[in-house]
């Protein structure tokens, strides 16, 4: 008779849309190999992988300096719950998905309770805020990157890192020729995942389609609709400009 497999605690941290579904993979991948009860934050596609959430990730998504600082009571009430309930959870390890304004403090917390703590899509160190290193080398075990010259900057600061590819990478690969997105000639908006970000950005990409449009009136356009949000949203907010769009929602390559 086969031994059952033991069951790994895992802690994953998504906080943002494509995070999320870069763990809704993980996840899955994980669940292949061994039983697995997961806990932590992650938006729906994370949740309907099973994941336990102490928190979403539509309840951290605010953007720029203003809205954090209008929200910064709540988020911070936010990150001190999540942190108390990771360390009663006491996972075999923590997975912090990207988000390191938000992961790195976490990450401290962990590291000091003796939670083994890995990071996967790498702060990108080597275009700014390099002092962050440091601390990283102190509290996270391995960091996952999905950029290969990533790995070579780690290394040199003393950090054990290990290139992973890029997970959307190996599906687009797999999907057979003439089933996959559509060849027309068509121009996507992909205005974010935050609504704040949307509201800010959509209407300057709509400006630019119609330009475009009116030099090549066969030009198509999409918008992207990201997870959390709808293509209703999206359309009311894009008025009359958007009348020409089609609104895509939830695009899985987004």
């Amino acid at each position: 008779m086969a031994c059952a497999s033991p069951m790994v605690r895992v802690f994953l941290s998504a906080a943002e849309a494509s995070a999320d579904q870069h763990g809704a993979h993980l996840l899955r991948e994980l669940q292949a190999l061994t039983t697995v009860e997961a806990c932590g934050v992650g938006g729906q596609r994370l949740r309907e992988q099973g994941l336990k959430p102490l928190a979403t990730a539509e309840e951290l998504s605010v953007m720029g300096l203003f809205e954090v600082l209008q929200h910064l009571p709540r988020l911070w009430r936010l990150a001190r719950y999540v942190r108390r309930e990771a360390l009663e959870f006491r996972p075999d390890v923590a997975v912090l998905i990207d988000s390191p304004d938000f992961h790195l403090p976490l990450a401290r917390h962990l590291s000091r309770a003796g939670i083994p703590v890995v990071l996967y899509v790498s702060p990108q160190l080597w275009a700014w805020r390099s002092g962050r290193v440091k601390l990283i080398r102190r509290v996270v075990r391995k960091v996952l990157c999905i950029l290969p010259f990533e790995v070579d900057f780690y290394r040199q600061h003393g950090v054990s890192a290990s290139f992973v590819g890029h997970p959307l990478v190996d599906e687009l690969a797999s999907i057979p020729p003439g089933v996959g997105p559509e060849r027309k000639h068509a121009l996507a908006l992909l205005p974010g995942s935050r609504r704040h970000e949307v509201e800010a950005l959509l209407p300057v990409m709509l400006e630019a389609f119609h330009r475009l449009r009116d030099e090549d009136p066969q030009l198509a356009g999409k918008v992207i609709v990201a997870p959390g949000l709808s293509a209703g949203d999206l359309q009311a907010l894009a008025g009359p400009d958007g009348f020409s769009l089609e609104f895509v929602d939830n695009h899985r390559y987004q």
